[in-house]
């Protein structure tokens, strides 16, 4: 005898593995064979899992049957509608609308009332087989399936047809009418939430070109203005003139600013890459943040910060890409910086932490800021996102409340879950007055 054994690791996904005592009929069933739809009975099989919708179709084309698939329940609804089909394989465990539900909402076709209706399902729930019977499927069976006990069903229920249970009472017609309006209107939803997703999906990708055309085409304008300037600052005629060098010093640093934006926009894009290139390898976070500290060390004496570090000698190293890392809590500590007040505290500091899933290093960076609003502490990592009011935005990088276009925190979550790591923020809210300060959590995985 053959079955189909279903090793079942959750309620919609699930591995398959033929066993097989049977070799002939074993041969038969290796056979994809091109559906005969003038002459076949033709079989809608309703299932999420991709292994079982190939498996079922060899089986059933084996036997020359004809096999439409459908991959959730509103697909099925719509290939039912179209196909008008002989018979309906339905798992009931499928990712938008259950299978009795859809169930339900078939039956409501006129010409699909008497199609025939087998429930699929691996799960064991209580009444299962009963529910099915009431709402209209006229078998049901259990996975692992039976190879012979499958076909059997097709088979029989394909020449017997649908057939009703008897009379329905008032109070039954009504909650079925009622059932088939709140699925119609979960069905609407359903959709509409779907053609939304998707344009959101052609937006962010439509906002992610329009950036790389964008920083493209300001590179080759911005690399003429920084050459020029600099090739003006060697003219003898103006080595000599203060006011003129100033000028050119002005350019030559609003081009470097400009740059670094482009730059940021770039990154930002990269980040997004599936292919992003990342060269893992041993890293010592202790020297990755020391150097950062040295990096930050001239704006925080020109604003009279305090920056500390607490590193445990002992940290572990972690496996990651050493400068994309560098850059990442380069802009964590840089926005550390950005939004504390002259005179405030910032510390940086790593301890190894442990859960079920192994060991991580946790870099907190703290400082005595102006804070994250509750509802802004997941959106500042998302682009063009900043924490302050935009009306207030000064073009300067190292000042108080500096300048940003809101990529930095979002290239920095980029970066860090890459490395299969997470990071997030605790603040009690935004308050440019009583300056809350906020901590930025880092977890990535030790070697």
């Amino acid at each position: 005898m053959w079955k189909l054994n279903i090793q079942v690791s959750s309620p919609v996904d699930f591995p398959i593995k033929f066993i097989t005592q049977n070799k002939s009929v074993q041969e038969k069933a290796r056979k994809v064979e091109t559906p005969k739809m003038n002459s076949s009975p033709v079989v809608l099989n309703v299932e999420d899992t991709l292994e079982n919708r190939f498996l079922v179709r060899r089986i059933l084309e084996s036997e020359d049957y004809s096999v439409v698939d459908a991959e959730n329940a509103l697909e099925g609804i719509k290939k039912a509608v179209e196909i008008n089909p002989d018979l309906i394989l339905m798992d009931i465990n499928l990712p938008d609308l259950d299978g009795f539900t859809a169930v339900t909402r078939i039956r409501s076709y006129d010409q699909l009332r008497t199609v025939p209706i087998i429930a699929l399902t691996a799960r064991t729930v209580s009444n299962d087989r009963e529910r099915a019977k009431a709402i209209g499927c006229d078998g049901y069976l259990n996975k692992p399936i039976d190879f012979e006990e499958l076909l059997s069903a097709v088979a029989h229920h394909i020449a017997a047809g649908h057939t009703d249970e008897g009379t329905v009472t008032d109070r039954e017609y009504y909650l079925h009418e009622q059932s088939l309006t709140l699925i119609g209107q979960l069905e609407q939803k359903i959709t509409e939430l779907e053609t939304a997703y998707a344009r959101l999906k052609h937006l962010e990708q439509a906002k992610s070109d329009f950036i790389s055309v964008v920083s493209h085409e300001l590179r080759t304008p911005l690399t003429l203005i920084s050459s020029y300037s600099q090739m003006l600052q060697t003219l003898p005629a103006l080595k000599s003139d203060a006011a003129a060098k100033e000028f050119l010093g002005g350019v030559s640093k609003g081009a470097s600013r400009l740059q670094e934006i482009i730059n940021d926009m770039v990154s930002v894009i990269r980040v997004e890459l599936v292919s992003r290139d990342l060269k893992f390898g041993p890293v010592a976070l202790r020297s990755i943040i020391k150097s950062i500290a040295e990096e930050q060390a001239e704006t925080v004496q020109e604003r009279c910060l305090t920056l500390d570090l607490h590193l445990p000698p002992d940290l572990p190293m972690i496996n990651g890409d050493s400068k994309q890392l560098h850059s990442a809590l380069s802009r964590i500590v840089g926005n550390a910086v950005k939004y504390t007040p002259d005179g405030g505290k910032i510390s940086v500091s790593t301890q190894l932490k442990t859960n079920g899933t192994g060991q991580f290093v946790e870099t907190i960076v703290a400082d005595t800021g102006v804070g994250v609003d509750l509802d802004k502490q997941k959106l500042i990592f998302d682009k063009f996102t900043t924490a302050e009011n935009v009306a207030l935005h000064s073009t300067s990088k190292t000042q108080f409340m500096g300048g940003g276009i809101g990529l930095g925190l979002t290239i920095a979550k980029g970066v860090i879950e890459a490395h299969n790591g997470r990071i997030w923020v605790e603040s009690e809210g935004y308050d440019p007055d009583n300056l809350p300060g906020s901590k930025f959590f880092v977890l990535l995985p030790t070697v």
